[in-house]
């Protein structure tokens, strides 16, 4: 993509993350608060469903969902609608879903029917052994276009960014802390 494709308000660091983003497919936005990664998701979205045709998807804890319907959905010139149900993403025209973890895990939205996804606040991937985790690695292998973001991705922590990967699709995780520990 060229940066003409993107918002002219975009800061420079916004415009790297979305370029090299896309271009990677699967990809994590770990940056601190305030640098836009709303935004940025938002627009990694719409370039997926142009190169789709398919709907997409936003997960975020219910609390921040307004972030992209009010806020950097409208700012981006799109309608991001919260949806709970396989039934109203179906009769939903915006191309733009959004949803909280709960629905998702516990099967009330279908993931497969997305052209791509991102997870909004995805600290909840830290433990490999939460239902969350558990859950999203198995049912998003077939989405082809995965993200994730968050503010509070602990660096040093190397199997919480073992686990991001592993959802990515980059690096599985049984691979990795075998090379790990080799």
């Amino acid at each position: 993509r060229r940066s003409s494709d993107l918002p002219e308000w975009f800061k420079p660091h916004q415009v790297d993350a979305c370029h090299w983003a896309i271009r990677k497919g699967r990809a994590a936005l770990f940056e601190s608060f305030g640098l836009g990664k709303t935004a940025q998701q938002l627009q990694l979205m719409k370039w997926v469903h142009e190169h789709t045709g398919k709907k997409t998807l936003i997960i975020a804890p219910l609390g921040v969902r307004q972030e992209f319907t009010r806020k950097d959905g409208p700012k981006l010139g799109m309608n991001v609608v919260y949806c709970r149900t396989d039934a109203e993403v179906a009769a939903c025209d915006s191309p733009y879903i959004i949803t909280n973890y709960e629905r998702v895990r516990d099967g009330q939205i279908d993931v497969s029917q997305f052209g791509g996804a991102s997870l909004d606040e995805s600290s909840c991937l830290r433990s490999y052994g939460s239902l969350t985790t558990q859950t999203f690695v198995d049912i998003f292998k077939p989405v082809e276009y995965r993200f994730v973001a968050t503010a509070t991705p602990s660096p040093n922590e190397f199997l919480e960014l073992i686990n991001y990967a592993h959802f990515l699709g980059v690096l599985d995780r049984g691979q990795a802390l075998t090379r790990f520990f080799q």
